[in-house]
Parts: structure tokens; C-alpha cells; sequence
């Protein structure tokens, strides 16, 4: 159901947009934040998760799978509606350290594959 929603994701320039809503009231507006507690408490509960569980905690962990699977900065940015990457990187930079030694791995088999480990040519990745 298309309806206006607050657009946040730049705090320096807040707007209003519409979008296709899952979740509506019962009027048709978009629900506000703080009726989520009352739809994702219940569930939190009955799936026994930690008190004090949120939605965002798992839309933050959603965020961190993809991360995890190889996603880079500009997908992660698409997935979760931010408007700049800036903003993205910003919230999740803790989870690309370990996905960038991934890359450096990978690269550091490339590397040795092309003699670039042994001083023919090239940087090595490994320590």
C-alpha cells in the first residue's frame, strides 16, 4: 500500500517520500516506531529472544549477514534505504575489517600464484 513516509537516513537533510508499505495501521498510515514494540515484543518473547529485543536489532543484524557474505558498501547502503554510503559505512565500519582481510587473503593467493610473493614484481599480502 503506497503511502508518504519520513525519510531520515541523511540526518542533515530529512525528507518525505512515498513508498509501498507492508505494515499499515489501521487507518492506512504508515505505522509510527513506536508501535513496532508492541508487534515484535510479543514475538521476542515467544521466540524466546533476549528482553529488550527490537526489530532494529534485527534489521542491524540483517545488515551484518550481508556484510558477512561478501556484500559490499554500496549493496549493504541499496538493502537498508540510505541515501548516501557515507552513512552506511558509518553504522557498520566495525563489521568490514574482517570482510577486508577476506579480500586481503584472497588477493595474497592471487599474489602468490603470479610469483608476486617471492619479489617478482609485485606487494604481498602475507605477514
Amino acid at each position: 500500500m503506497p503511502g508518504e513516509i519520513e525519510n531520515e537516513t541523511d540526518p542533515r537533510r530529512p525528507t518525505r517520500r512515498y513508498a509501498n508499505l507492508l505494515f499499515t495501521c489501521g487507518d492506512g498510515q504508515p505505522n509510527h516506531r513506536a508501535d513496532w514494540s508492541n508487534i515484535s515484543r510479543p514475538a521476542a518473547e515467544q521466540m524466546r529472544l533476549r528482553s529488550g529485543f527490537s526489530l532494529r536489532d534485527l534489521w542491524h543484524y540483517f545488515a551484518a549477514v550481508l556484510i558477512f557474505g561478501g556484500a559490499n558498501v554500496k549493496m549493504v547502503r541499496l538493502v537498508m534505504g540510505h541515501t548516501i554510503p557515507t552513512v552506511t559505512f558509518s553504522t557498520y565500519v566495525g563489521y568490514w575489517p574482517d570482510a577486508m582481510h577476506q579480500t586481503g587473503r584472497s588477493w595474497s593467493w592471487h599474489s602468490v600464484d603470479r610469483g608476486c610473493a617471492r619479489g617478482q614484481g609485485g606487494v604481498s599480502m602475507r605477514r
